[in-house]
This record gives C-alpha cells, sequence and structure tokens, in this order.
C-alpha cells in the first residue's frame, strides 16, 4: 500500500511548488490541482481503510477536492477579497481597481 501511494505523494511535492503566480496568489487552476491531488491521496487512504479499494476512493477524493480547491479562496474580512503580494503584505482592490493594504489582515 505504501509503495502504490508513493507516485501519489512525489506528484504532489513537485506540482506544489507550481502553485502560484510569480506574485505568490493562488489561481483556480493551481487551487484545484491542489485539491485534487489531496483529495486523491486522503481518498486513497481512507479507500483502504475502510475495505474499498484504493483507486475507487482516490477518484472519490479527486472530484471532491477539486471541487472545493475551486470554492475555496483567500481571506474574506468585511466582504472584501484579500490577496498576498510578493512581499507577503495583504491587499484587497478597492473600487476603482487599485490595492489597497491593510496591516490589520492576516493572509
Amino acid at each position: 500500500m505504501t509503495k502504490a501511494l508513493l507516485p501519489v505523494f512525489l506528484t504532489a511535492s513537485l506540482l506544489s511548488g507550481c502553485a502560484t503566480d510569480p506574485y505568490g496568489r493562488t489561481s483556480a487552476e493551481s487551487r484545484a490541482m491542489i485539491g485534487m491531488i489531496g483529495g486523491a491521496a486522503l481518498g486513497a487512504l481512507a479507500g483502504s481503510a475502510v475495505g474499498v479499494d484504493p483507486v475507487t476512493g482516490a477518484a472519490a477524493g479527486m472530484v471532491a477536492g477539486g471541487a472545493a480547491g475551486l470554492l475555496i479562496k483567500g481571506p474574506v474580512v468585511h466582504g472584501r477579497q484579500y490577496y498576498k503580494d510578493s512581499r507577503g503584505y495583504c491587499y484587497y482592490v478597492n473600487e476603482a481597481g487599485q490595492p489597497t493594504y491593510d496591516p490589520s489582515v492576516a493572509c
């Protein structure tokens, strides 16, 4: 079982380095990819633990993880979607399309 999951964990570790753009922001595609990889790994483990085929569990986990990755975004505080810049500071985009930094919010 451990040898069967080794490719999943290796792929997850290799692809997680490509999960953000050059500015440190995650895209919907990268969140879905991370969710699918994590869901496949957890689904395979859960499938083998409850006696179901690990491949079936991985497929179900991949679908659930991908959907969760698409739906879950960054932090939303007071109705504003916050992002992290390349220096690690949090900002939101105001009505004029300008980034507005807020030091009280942690991303």
